[in-house]
């Protein structure tokens, strides 16, 4: 049997030892047999998210058919084959369906095409992050109005779409709703969110593995680039560089970029020039705090999902109680959740009152300083002294950092008192601090896990 004959009775094989049709679609259907040297078989991709997908999840299965196919044991590998990047790509029925809705508004996505879903993990989107659960008030509208402009038009209008606003006030959830839009009308665009640091992590990689051309293929062949926390490419020269051509060559490519940050283009330090003026190039939207009626529209809508029915006043106490970001919103409805959950179903204002009580601006008037770096020290065995001295060991910096960060994060406090705090005398070093710790926060899952339980053990402490 030739090559062609080899590959298309060994897919058979994988197709009937495949749970299901749309996965053996979406992995398998353009894929080529280009070579078989020795013991060793070239699979031709499309592209390279098909090359780590097969590597990591069908490998076996791939190895074990080709070889008792061909006859003789071969060890597969991957290889992204320009024959089948720009092949016509035929509509499948479930593509033709989703082409005949309307775009407007969101297109639920209800679990039964697993497409949709495929792309939605693929793409690494939260699943929960989409238009319709976002609300909308005089805070973020215009950001708003730009996102849906662009998951219209992607490419488009409004390239690149910087959005910048303050920690927990929606930015993600705002980049990826863009994203699930154009997903759920059509699931074959190939889209990618990650945070900056993560781009990062991906280039050292590629080059110390010797595949700096499949990490460019990666990121050059998309459709639309997610990339959060952009602010931090200020503290490498050499992922800025990369991300300028990678940048121009989707620009170039009318493909969508979207960019997350805690600042505006011109007041992220430490970035060449050519790279700010392409930040600048589309449109630059702030995302705002909240206001009165937002914050109470978004506690409404989400207990309403998590299926609590709570006496509204509750509801504008803690409006007017919490008002700094969405995401402390969440947790002090979550904190009622509980409450309701082992005490039953009603709750009364004055309960509510004593519970958020030790929320940030209470915390701040009352907590004491010196046992929050107890705690802190003990979890990394260390002392309050360590934390406070001049030594800059890794394990003393980085719990220092961690210290830095719950203050400014869980208590509000100002940049200035931290650094005070811990006999520092500039208060960049607490800024630096909280990007780093935030950083690490969404990429490593451990230490999220750590950091949680830290703050949890903190925030319970009798003794604050």
């Amino acid at each position: 049997m030739d090559l062609a004959q080899i590959w298309k009775v060994a897919l058979a094989q994988i197709e009937v030892k495949l749970d299901s049709p749309a996965h053996f679609k979406t992995w398998f259907k353009d894929t080529n047999l280009l070579e078989i040297t020795g013991n060793k078989a070239a699979i031709g991709v499309k592209n390279s998210y098909t090359m780590e997908w097969l590597h990591d999840h069908h490998h076996k299965l791939i190895k074990e058919t080709l070889s008792y196919v061909h006859g003789k044991e071969v060890e597969p590998f991957y290889v992204i084959d320009k024959s089948l990047v720009n092949k016509p790509q035929p509509k499948t029925n479930i593509e033709e369906e989703i082409k005949k809705e309307p775009m407007i508004g969101f297109i639920a996505n209800d679990g039964n095409n697993p497409q949709i879903s495929l792309s939605i993990k693929r793409a690494n989107l939260k699943d929960d992050y989409n238009f319709q659960n976002y609300i909308v008030g005089s805070s973020n509208k215009m950001a708003h109005a730009a996102a849906v402009g662009v998951s219209k038009q992607p490419g488009d209008v409004y390239n690149p779409l910087f959005i910048y606003g303050k920690t927990g006030v929606g930015k993600t959830h705002l980049g990826q709703a863009v994203a699930r839009q154009v997903l759920e009308h059509d699931y074959t665009k190939k889209i990618l969110y990650l945070p900056c640091e993560g781009f990062l992590n991906d280039m050292v990689k590629s080059i110390k593995m010797g595949k700096t051309l499949d990490f460019r293929a990666k990121y050059r062949n998309l459709d639309i680039l997610i990339i959060d926390d952009i602010q931090f490419i200020s503290k490498w020269q050499e992922t800025q560089n990369e991300f300028f051509n990678t940048f121009n060559v989707l620009h170039n490519d009318k493909k969508q970029i979207v960019l997350i940050s805690d600042r505006p283009p011109h007041e992220i330090t430490g970035i060449e020039e050519r790279l700010r003026s392409r930040f600048q190039g589309g449109i630059t939207v702030d995302v705002g705090q909240p206001d009165y009626e937002m914050r109470l529209a978004i506690i409404e809508h989400k207990a309403q999902r998590m299926g609590l029915s709570i006496d509204p006043k509750v509801y504008e106490f803690i409006a007017k109680l919490v008002e700094d970001n969405i995401r402390e919103l969440e947790g002090a409805l979550r904190k009622v959740a509980l409450y309701q959950s082992m005490f039953g179903p009603q709750i009364s204002y004055e309960e509510v009152e004593k519970m958020l009580g030790k929320d940030k601006k209470s915390r701040r008037m009352k907590v004491k300083v010196p046992l929050i770096l107890k705690r802190v020290a003990k979890e990394f065995d260390l002392t309050v002294k360590d934390l406070k001295s001049e030594k800059r060991t890794a394990q003393i910096a980085f719990a220092r950092q961690v210290a830095m960060f719950i203050l400014r994060e869980d208590f509000g406090f100002k940049l200035e008192q931290i650094a005070a705090f811990l006999d520092k005398k500039d208060h960049t070093t607490v800024m630096h601090a909280v990007d780093k710790i935030k950083s690490k926060l969404m990429i490593d899952e451990g230490f999220r896990a750590q950091m949680d339980a830290l703050r949890d053990n903190i925030m319970n402490d009798n003794e604050l």
